[in-house]
Formats: C-alpha cells, structure tokens, sequence
C-alpha cells in the first residue's frame, strides 16, 4: 500500500462499515496477489528442480571421482588447509556461512577418501 492509502485519519470523525470494508477489501486484494505471485514462483521451482538436482548429483559424483584419484596425502593436506581457512575465519568473528563456506571442502576431500574404493589385492600383495 502506498503512504497515501496508508494516511491515518486524525479527524475527530468516527469511522465508518464503509471504510472498514474498504481497507478490508484492499488487504485482501493485495495477499490474494502475493499468494498468485508465490504460486506462479513456486510453479517454476518445481519445474526446474529435478533438472536442479540431477546435474548437482553428476557434478558431485564427477568431483569425487576426481578427487579419489589424487593420492592421501594430498587430499589430506588439502582438508587440512580447509579446516584450518574455516577455523580461522571463526575466530576471526565473521559469519557462520562463510566460515561453512571455508570448510565445506574439506568435508568433500574426508567424502572421496571415504568413499575410495579398497584396493585389497595391494594389501596381500605388500604382505607377501
């Protein structure tokens, strides 16, 4: 609403029904907009979302793949230097996402060394 519509009225009239209904109506004129509106954006979330979703599920996979082929120790080094980005920026006072935003890939590298696949024929083989 507009500050002329939002005008408050200082006269000593009483207020009528008539004006009642009308700053009624024009409530409810303006939220029956906004629900159309959150509608229509909601519509076009829901379209996009599974096109969303799978690429953000091969982007992943593509990464971790990558990752696992890079050896421990630089993987570890790297989670290391993540953690230590994010612990800095914490005690440097600054706010919970970006300090996320700093070790979220160390949580990836600790993600692809995990997930590397055991190799157990280099085990047996080293014991021999």
């Amino acid at each position: 609403m507009t500050t002329t519509e939002l005008e408050i009225d200082t006269s000593d009239e009483p207020i009528t029904a008539e004006d009642v209904h009308t700053v009624r109506a024009s409530i409810v004129r303006r939220l029956s907009g906004a629900a159309k509106s959150a509608r229509r954006g909601a519509s076009r979330i829901v379209a996009h979302a599974p096109g969303t979703m799978q690429a953000t599920r091969n982007g992943a996979s593509a990464t971790t793949s990558a990752l696992q082929t890079l050896p421990d120790s630089t993987l570890r080094w790297l989670a290391a230097s993540s953690v230590g980005l994010g612990a800095g920026l914490y005690l440097a006072g600054k706010q919970r996402l970006l300090i996320a935003a700093g070790v979220a890939p160390a949580l990836i590298m600790g993600a692809a060394i995990a997930l590397r696949p055991h190799k157990h024929g280099v085990a047996a083989a080293a014991k021999s």
